[in-house]
């Protein structure tokens, strides 16, 4: 199969994290996630930690979750240098002679130039994800579903911020799945078959 690079937009709760993972897996190529975050840190001198920073804490357990999840939440990222960095990073990586997905990080756009990317887009309806949040980390629905738009919020504008676009466009996606229809299992088989279509040698 030619060299691909995959990115993974998602909205916050369908499990993508997990689904981007198992396709890695699958597929034996590299999973950049969080990674990202940290080689742009680093490059940019911006304090780790910074980033993951909330700028609100509604009690200590979600406290500690808005620090695992709250990307875009801090000032740190909305820098010039940061956004420029993290497109260098970003830009390194596909430039790389292997295949890899990319997880969030406005890589869809950062690379919309490049001939050889495939933008996938994973969302599942509300309620599906206040389900999913609520029993994996052991809140409230009514927790979890603040925590979820919030987060998706943050998000959001966190892409509109740096790409000038809404982070769900269509236009951008070259696969948009319901993780709920499919389930875990079948989505990663989804996008397998997606990707073989796409990069498979003629």
């Amino acid at each position: 199969m030619n060299k691909y690079i995959i990115t993974i937009s998602r909205e916050f709760g369908c499990n993508a994290r997990e689904i981007g993972r198992s396709l890695a897996s699958k597929l034996g190529v590299p999973f950049y996630d969080k990674e990202l975050v940290d080689l742009t840190a680093q490059k940019a001198g911006v304090n780790r930690e910074a980033i993951k920073e909330s700028d609100e804490i509604m009690n200590m357990k979600q406290g500690r979750l808005f620090a695992d999840f709250g990307y875009g939440s801090s000032t740190a990222f909305y820098s010039e240098t940061a956004i420029t960095t993290q497109a260098e990073v970003i830009r390194e990586i596909a430039d790389k002679n292997e295949s890899c997905i990319m997880f969030g990080r406005c890589s869809d756009f950062i690379l919309k130039e490049y001939p050889n990317v495939l933008n996938f887009f994973l969302y599942a309806p509300l309620e599906t994800r206040i389900d999913h949040i609520a029993l994996t980390y052991e809140l409230s629905v009514k927790n979890s579903d603040k925590m979820i738009k919030r987060i998706d919020k943050q998000r959001h504008n966190y892409y509109k911020y740096v790409t000038g676009k809404n982070r769900g466009d269509r236009y951008d996606k070259h696969v948009m799945v319901d993780v709920n229809t499919y389930g875990v299992d079948g989505t990663v088989e989804l996008l397998c078959e997606a990707i073989r279509i796409r990069f498979a040698e003629k």
